[in-house]
């Protein structure tokens, strides 16, 4: 049977932890489906597999450890759909804190390959504890002499196909772009990517308009498109005029990258974004909300960014007051567009942006923010659940707790049917079918 062995700060794990038969008893089981939370429910998992959820009255199995469930409630384990990894020798702390925060599964998008490679293997494998990994190696970058491992600079079309099917000999679960290609990279990574069979995921490229991706089947977009606002950008009735200033913002910029200089972006200037909100129009908006749905390309808004977009730029772009002021509305106007988006059957994924190292209480932040946009408690936990298995493709595995899935749960003294903010309060993880207790989670976070 698996164990846990507490050498001081250290966690060892036997290579056949997960492998025990464990009984959850007297719990509220909210499932993540669509099913009203099940009280005084018996859940038994047997390896790394949910065997069975039964009603009141169940017997414990013999030889089973049995966790008393009373007055506590049972949710899956949670997805954080936006970080990057970090290099493989600083991994161990961060893997094993994000478990602690109620962090089964990563969709990883944009770390160093032969790094995030190893990662997940090793988590695959059990080697480090840390939660299961779907990766996309390196940012598909534009042409911008930058020298860092998460990301790969592209200059010509050869180049970036050359890439994408590098990517697919290392069986990466997918291709993610990023804002500064131009439009032949795009569309040439994207040609590529379905030749290939790897979803398109990713930010929108400035100079590629927030409808037109579905035509290069992409099948994600995180940050409501990046950068330079593309879906708000969209949904103007003055597009032209945007499309025209970022265009000319991004050539600046691929300039000024070469140069070693900075530039004043527009897009967090008061006058610009005064405008755009002006010209919102709820028509053109609901076309391309309809769009998305139809063609099922998800969103992944890391409203938790958002929020601090403007504050991070204040110093680097001499922001005024005025500036951030219109930057909250900004902010405001995000936080409309995601409720409207679900309401018109858009797929919202939670994820934070960011490095692994913050990506735990982050992740609990979105939730709150998500039903802050008019998300339910119970979309909000699905965003970080199921929606994103089904995203994934891997719906029939993990992501909701019902029988014959794999044993990722989450173990919450509070109910987070009646507030959100309880997903916080967490009292034990099951990892692939292995408990944590509340104590061990504490260890964990502290390193």
């Amino acid at each position: 049977m698996a164990f846990l062995l507490i050498l001081g700060a250290s966690f060892v794990f036997h290579p056949a932890w997960g492998q025990g038969r464990l009984v959850i008893s007297n719990i509220t089981v909210i499932d993540g489906t669509d099913h009203p939370p099940r009280v005084h429910s018996t859940v038994v998992v047997q390896g790394k597999k949910i065997v069975s959820i039964s009603g009141e009255g169940a017997k414990p199995l013999e030889g089973a450890t049995v966790v008393d469930g009373t007055g506590k409630f049972l949710i899956p384990g949670l997805w954080n759909n936006d970080l990057h990894g970090p290099a493989y020798g600083e991994a161990k702390p961060q893997l094993s804190g994000l478990v602690a925060y109620g962090i089964t599964t990563v969709r990883d998008m944009g770390a160093s390959l032969e790094d995030i490679l190893r990662l997940r293997e090793a988590t695959a494998s059990g080697a480090l504890v840390g939660p299961r990994l779907f990766i996309a190696g390196p940012l598909m970058e534009g042409p911008v002499p930058i020298q860092m491992s998460l990301i790969v600079d592209l200059f010509s079309e050869g180049q970036a196909r050359d890439e994408v099917r590098t990517l697919k000999l290392h069986n990466v679960d997918y291709v993610e772009v990023d804002t500064t290609l131009t439009p032949e990279l795009y569309w040439a990574i994207a040609d590529e990517a379905k030749r290939e069979g790897l979803p398109l995921v990713g930010h929108i490229p400035a100079k590629i308009a927030a409808g037109d991706i579905v035509n290069a089947n992409q099948k994600n977009v995180e940050h409501l498109g990046g950068r330079f606002f593309n879906v708000l950008v969209a949904c103007s009735s003055d597009e032209a005029y945007f499309n025209q200033v970022i265009a000319k913002t991004y050539d600046e910029l691929l300039i000024a990258v070469k140069e070693n200089r900075q530039i004043n972006e527009p897009q967090f200037r008061a006058d610009f974004d005064d405008r755009l909100l002006r010209t919102f129009d709820d028509s053109k908006a609901q076309r391309l909300y309809r769009l998305y749905a139809q063609k099922g390309v998800v969103q992944t808004p890391t409203l938790y960014v958002l929020n601090t977009l403007w504050q991070s730029n204040k110093d680097s772009d001499k922001l005024n007051d005025e500036d951030m002021d219109a930057g909250k509305k900004i902010f405001a106007k995000d936080l409309e567009v995601v409720g409207k988006m679900k309401r018109a059957g858009v797929t919202i994924l939670a994820g934070t942006d960011g490095p692994y190292s913050q990506g735990g209480d982050a992740l609990h932040s979105e939730l709150e923010l998500l039903v802050q946009a008019g998300l339910s408690p119970l979309q909000a936990l699905q965003a970080a659940s199921r929606d994103a298995a089904q995203a994934m493709g891997v719906s029939n595995e993990v992501g909701t707790i019902e029988a014959g899935k794999v044993a990722d749960m989450v173990m919450l003294e509070a109910d987070p049917i009646k507030s959100i903010s309880n997903t916080r309060r967490i009292a034990g993880v099951i990892l692939q079918g292995h408990m944590f207790t509340k104590e061990e989670l504490s260890a964990m976070a502290a390193r």
